[in-house]
C-alpha cells in the first residue's frame, strides 16, 4: 500500500509540474470567436511629388484657325509640371493671358522655359481653377482658346 501512495504522489507531481511549467493556456476547449471580424481598410500607398508625371500640352494654330489644344479641362496635383508646348513647326510668337476670377497665378507658377524651347512651363502651387487664355501671333483674340485646369 505504501508504494501505491508513493506512485500516485509522484504522478500527481509530475502532473502539476508539467501544468505549471506549461504556462496558463485557454483550459476552455471551446474559443469563442467573433461572428462579425471588424474590416480592415486597405492601405493605398501615396505617390509622393517627386513620382508626379509632368502633363503636356501641345498647341498648334494655322493662319486663320483656332488654337487647337491636345488636351484641355486638365487635373493637377500640388507639385505637378503642366508644360505647354508649341507644335512643330509652329514659329508664330504666341501670348498667353490669364485675369480675373480663374487668374492661373493663383494655383500656378510660371517656370523658365526659355525663349529657344518656346515651351511654357508651370508648377501647380495651390488648389483652385485656372483658366489660360493662348492667342496666336500675340494679337488675334478672335482665334484664341482658353485652357482650363483645376489643382487639387
Amino acid at each position: 500500500m505504501q508504494d501505491r501512495k508513493w506512485t500516485n504522489l509522484t504522478i500527481g507531481l509530475f502532473l502539476l509540474a508539467a501544468i505549471l511549467l506549461g504556462g496558463c493556456t485557454n483550459l476552455n476547449p471551446v474559443t469563442p470567436v467573433d461572428p462579425n471580424p471588424s474590416p480592415t481598410t486597405p492601405t493605398v500607398p501615396t505617390k509622393p511629388v517627386d513620382d508626379l508625371k509632368d502633363i503636356k500640352v501641345v498647341y498648334n494654330y494655322s493662319d486663320n484657325e483656332k488654337v487647337q489644344l491636345s488636351a484641355n479641362n486638365l487635373m493637377l496635383k500640388v507639385g505637378q509640371k503642366l508644360i505647354l508646348e508649341p507644335a512643330p513647326g509652329l514659329t508664330q510668337n504666341t501670348r498667353f493671358t490669364s485675369s480675373g476670377e480663374y487668374f492661373f497665378g493663383d494655383i500656378l507658377k510660371q517656370e523658365t522655359g526659355g525663349p529657344d524651347t518656346g515651351k511654357a512651363i508651370f508648377t501647380a502651387i495651390g488648389p483652385g481653377k485656372g483658366k489660360l487664355t493662348i492667342i496666336p501671333n500675340t494679337t488675334e483674340t478672335a482665334r484664341a482658346s482658353e485652357l482650363w485646369v483645376t489643382v487639387q
